[in-house]
């Protein structure tokens, strides 16, 4: 028996699922319809004029014409600034109509303001438009009067404070922290209203950022009320002698506590120091500025003012205080209470940050303080007064102090010829920097100038070519100054090894204040057990990590 295919089925839709097929894709092409035209998505649903195409390059008389087209454009901006004069004139013609009808009603040695002012009834009842002509007349000249005597008092001020003290901040240019206004308003602020100021330093180069005349304003402020305390900052870039020599050199002026305020950039050369850890330090400092605010008992909180150059860190110092508390119920957007960046100009205006009834904490944007002497190297001692005030020397020693945003610097190249200056004073510094860029021994130029040669060694291992394979030393030196700011070349100035003798108002300062903040026997206070103290967590066999 022959098995008989069975009756295919039938391929044919029914009706009525064709037709909700049809009406669900209907509905979708109407709501994407809708959803382009409110996008502005869909080129239809755009302006239907069409854009100019201009005139064609190959279009012969094209500058004439454009020319004509511009004269016409002219023509039409000084048409449209004639009249509005003409309109501004008529306007101003219809209200000195109504002035000359006040100034006929009133009477001889009368002031017409005055008699508004006494009688306005009347004034509003005859001619309204007069009365508020005399009054905006009032208002300007008042307005003026104010205005002038604003200025005589800021020439003034500005007159008086250059012959009181030569506090004025530095001429580079760079955004708002290097003017006079700035230098004013901001470290008078702070020096008004804090009870204790921090004065951050680099680790790096402690003398190139700390000013001595701003230490005597402080001191000499208040009738010698303030407290100043030196922080150094970014202890981990240096090795535990450097460290320790500039602990015991500091003390000899004021009380200083060393604080890692937050960890290295990635890939920095950062030296272990056991103990001093960004936790352990900032505790430290905070039970010293508690057993102060303590001690005085105010009946107000104690404010601490945090000053400095820009990017020593002075938020990041604010920012580890706040973390210390946060067993106590601080949240994580409270222990970073500030912005933070390994650029400089972060911080733009003066914040207050509260840690607990007794204690605030009062930010400021970095400032480029007067007369801060630069770092004691042989290379900058070499150089004379006169070339160390030029403005490319002082624009270069600002940039190795990363005290300039990168998008305000225009010549690196200065500040890396500094830098290999101050490295080169070092066989072992030198070879660590060669190291990291894997480049070998430099060759000096014609003029003996080493800096041409490693820019364009940099700018190879780098890839820092321009057009043809030339290499960009802007580029390179920018590269060699981020790597400097973040710490992955190491780098430090060394601690004046002269035996000065502290004075004696000096040495009573010092023993005076750290008793107040109980810093015995923190890391190395006293100087007699300052060599070893100093050293506790900063042993020889301390290790640098990469």
């Amino acid at each position: 028996m022959v098995n008989k295919p069975g009756k295919p089925k039938s391929k044919r839709t029914p009706v009525r699922l064709r037709h909700k097929i049809e009406k669900a894709s209907a509905a979708k092409q109407r709501k994407t319809r809708k959803l382009a035209k409110k996008l502005f998505q869909n080129p239809e649903w755009r302006s239907r004029l069409k854009k100019d195409p201009g005139i064609p390059n190959l279009f012969p008389y094209k500058d004439k014409i454009l020319q004509q087209i511009e004269e016409k454009r002219r023509l039409k901006e000084e048409e449209g600034m004639r009249r509005r004069e003409e309109a501004k004139s008529a306007q101003v013609v219809s209200l000195g109509t109504g002035d000359a009808a006040v100034a006929g009603n009133d009477q001889v040695g009368e002031d017409p303001i005055d008699e508004t002012m006494t009688d306005d009834d009347d004034a509003d009842s005859s001619n309204p438009m007069a009365a508020l002509l005399a009054s905006a007349k009032a208002q300007a000249a008042e307005y003026e009067e104010v205005s002038e005597e604003g200025a005589d008092d800021d020439d003034g001020s500005m007159d008086d404070s250059d012959h009181d003290t030569n506090l004025s901040p530095s001429t580079t240019s760079y955004p708002g922290d290097s003017s006079r206004h700035c230098f004013d308003k901001v470290y008078k602020t702070i020096l008004l209203s804090s009870d204790i100021i921090l004065y951050v330093l680099d680790a790096r180069d402690p003398m190139g950022t700390r000013s001595r005349e701003i230490e005597r304003e402080i001191t000499a402020a208040d009738s010698g009320s303030k407290r100043l305390i030196l922080i150094l900052n970014k202890i981990d870039l240096v090795p535990p002698p450097v460290l320790r020599s500039w602990l015991i050199h500091l003390r000899r002026s004021f009380p200083t506590l060393p604080i890692r305020a937050s960890n290295p950039a990635p890939n920095a050369r950062t030296f272990d120091h056991k103990s001093l850890t960004v936790k352990g330090t900032s505790e430290t400092l905070l039970r010293a500025l508690k057993t102060y605010a303590h001690g005085k008992q105010l009946k107000r909180s104690t404010t601490v003012g945090i000053i400095g150059y820009p990017n020593v860190g002075k938020s990041s110092v604010i920012n580890a205080l706040t973390s210390c508390l946060g067993g106590t119920g601080v949240s994580r957007s409270q222990s970073h209470a500030c912005p933070v960046g390994a650029e400089a100009g972060i911080t733009t205006a003066l914040r207050e940050v509260k840690l607990d009834n007794k204690l605030k904490l009062l930010d400021s944007p970095g400032i480029v303080f007067p007369a801060a002497s630069s770092s004691s190297s042989k290379l900058e001692t070499a150089i004379s007064a006169e070339n160390r005030k030029t403005k490319k020397d002082d624009q270069a020693r600002l940039i190795l102090l990363n005290a300039i945003p990168p998008k305000q610097i225009t010549d690196p190249v200065p500040a890396v010829t500094l830098l290999l200056g101050r490295l080169s004073e070092s066989a072992e510094s030198m070879k660590k920097l060669l190291a990291v860029y894997g480049v070998p021994p430099l060759v000096a130029g014609a003029n003996g100038d080493v800096t041409t040669d490693f820019l364009v060694q940099v700018a190879r291992k780098r890839g820092r070519m321009g057009k043809g394979g030339v290499p960009n030393l802007i580029a390179a030196a920018m590269t060699v100054i981020t790597d400097w700011r973040d710490g992955r070349i190491q780098g430090w100035i060394e601690a004046p090894r002269e035996d000065v003798e502290r004075r004696g108002d000096q040495k009573q300062i010092v023993k005076e204040w750290g008793e107040e903040f109980k810093l015995e026997g923190l890391w190395g206070d006293e100087p007699g057990a300052g060599e070893e103290e100093v050293g506790m967590g900063m042993g020889d066999d301390d290790v640098m990590r990469d």
